[in-house]
């Protein structure tokens, strides 16, 4: 029994041994600088499963491994988030773009809420209350848009599935046009609406938290998977 207990206490030993772990540092390279930046930030590296021997044997295998777990980034840029119409008359407007930016190395999912027509500032006023809205976006910052490629401002609500491709990775460009239909009944105000976009990653690793740092502590991650 006693000689059993050793035994496992050995092995228990030797497991806990093995897979010691151990944060390294890590330089990032600078391409601005053309040097190595130290503790950047951006990744992080840990040692483990450490090992030795010791007899007469002719040969020694050592399996070293190294793995590499990569989070989903997202880099997007958008010149312009407000629109600003100064309407003298009554008619039918439409501006030209903005352009949208959008970056990652995994699925995106972009979701539109709240846009609708632009509604009188002031509550419970106004003849006509509403001024018809329309959006209309594309991939082809040299499209223009006819009469009939317009979407009404509520029908923009909802959510797309951008897709992992070489081309989300190197970044893909939305160009987003405002139009306006401003009638006699509208009066004399201001007329607003605000519309929200989101973008949601969605392979990002359980090391991430929601704002986008690591979890702690980080060895929860390593595995003795080879």
């Amino acid at each position: 029994m006693k000689r059993t207990m050793i035994l496992l206490l050995f092995l228990l030993v030797t497991l806990v041994v093995s897979f010691a772990q151990s944060e390294v540092d890590v330089w990032q390279f600078n391409t601005e600088t053309g040097e190595w930046d130290m503790n950047a930030g951006n990744a992080r590296a840990l040692t483990s499963m450490p090992t030795q021997g010791s007899c007469n044997k002719v040969n020694w295998e050592i399996l070293i491994t190294t793995e590499a777990q990569v989070a989903q980034w997202c880099k997007w840029e958008i010149n312009g988030t407000k629109w600003t119409w100064f309407v003298r008359k009554p008619g039918d407007y439409y501006t030209n773009s903005v352009y949208f930016f959008l970056q990652s190395n995994g699925d995106v999912v972009l979701s539109a809420t709240g846009f609708s027509d632009l509604e009188y500032y002031l509550p419970d006023q106004g003849v006509n209350r509403f001024i018809e809205t329309y959006w209309f976006a594309t991939l082809d910052p040299g499209a223009v848009p006819g009469i009939d490629d317009w979407t009404r401002a509520e029908e923009v609500n909802g959510s797309i599935l951008v897709e992992d491709s070489r081309e989300l990775h190197e970044g893909l460009k939305a160009y987003l046009w405002n139009r306006i239909k401003v009638v006699e009944c509208n009066s004399a105000c201001i007329y607003r609406d605000s519309g929200t976009i989101t973008i949601t990653l969605k392979n990002q690793k359980p090391w991430i938290t929601d704002d986008g740092e690591y979890v702690e502590p980080l060895t929860e991650f390593v595995t003795t998977l080879r």
